[in-house]
This record gives C-alpha cells, sequence and structure tokens, in this order.
C-alpha cells in the first residue's frame, strides 16, 4: 500500500484540500465577476469566451472537487490539466509584455505550471487508494 502511516495519509489529504482551495478559489473568482473575466479573456485574444470562460471555469471546479473528496480523482486531474494547459499559454503570455505586466503574468504562468504539476501527481496516484476519500473511480 502506498500510505502506510497515517500521517501520509493525513498529509495527502492535507495536499488535496490546498490544491482544491487555490483552484476552486480561481474558478469561483471567474464565475463570481463574469463580466470581467470574459472582458480579460476578450482582451487577451482567447476563443469563444463567453461560452468557454464559464464552461472552463465550471471544469476547473469539478476537478477541484473530484481530486478533494477523492471520487474520480483521474477525471478531475485530467480537467485541472486540460483547463491549465488551454488556459495558461493565452492568458499568461509573459514572453509579450514588458515591465511589471511581464513580471504578473510570468508568475501567474509560473504558478500554472506548477499546479498542472500537482494536477500530474494526482493523476499518477489516482490508481491507488486514498485515504479518507470516496474511493469512486472508473476502474
Amino acid at each position: 500500500m502506498v500510505f502506510e502511516t497515517a500521517v501520509a495519509g493525513a498529509a495527502l489529504l492535507a495536499g488535496r484540500a490546498l490544491f482544491a482551495a487555490v483552484l476552486g478559489f480561481m474558478a469561483l473568482g471567474n464565475l463570481l465577476d463574469l463580466g470581467t473575466s470574459v472582458g480579460y479573456a476578450e482582451h487577451k485574444g482567447a476563443p469563444a469566451p463567453r461560452i468557454l470562460v464559464p464552461l472552463s471555469s465550471v471544469a476547473l471546479l469539478g476537478g477541484a472537487a473530484s481530486i478533494l473528496v477523492g471520487a474520480f480523482p483521474a477525471v478531475g486531474a485530467l480537467l485541472v490539466v486540460g483547463f491549465l494547459v488551454g488556459v495558461t499559454p493565452v492568458m499568461h503570455d509573459f514572453w509579450g509584455q514588458d515591465g511589471e505586466d511581464r513580471q504578473n503574468e510570468q508568475i501567474h504562468f509560473l504558478k500554472n505550471v506548477g499546479l498542472a504539476g500537482g494536477a500530474l501527481v494526482f493523476l499518477a496516484l489516482s490508481t491507488v487508494s486514498w485515504p479518507y476519500a470516496l474511493g469512486l473511480a472508473l476502474l
């Protein structure tokens, strides 16, 4: 078993909770201020922002919830990775910015890369039983 100690199980639960909190905060921020989020996506040249911003934000929220409660974590991790891979290069194009804007976009770009890495770890762990989880899976 991968999580043989209570400390390992508790650490995984804490990691899931922190990861989901950050993603949930991002998703809810987009959904609760949809006008601003859509406007920013339009400004960045994102395709179909009136459709994709709410749709992708709901997908991100669903992925975060899935990882948090341990229900279909592979699906949740793939939703998160899909969101981050699709959004990050469009919305955080630091290479096309100057000065403070460049620094701000680079910080967000790197944050999203780190979150994508975390989602990939959860994807890799989705094949084993998670402590303190609902334990629902596709396979």
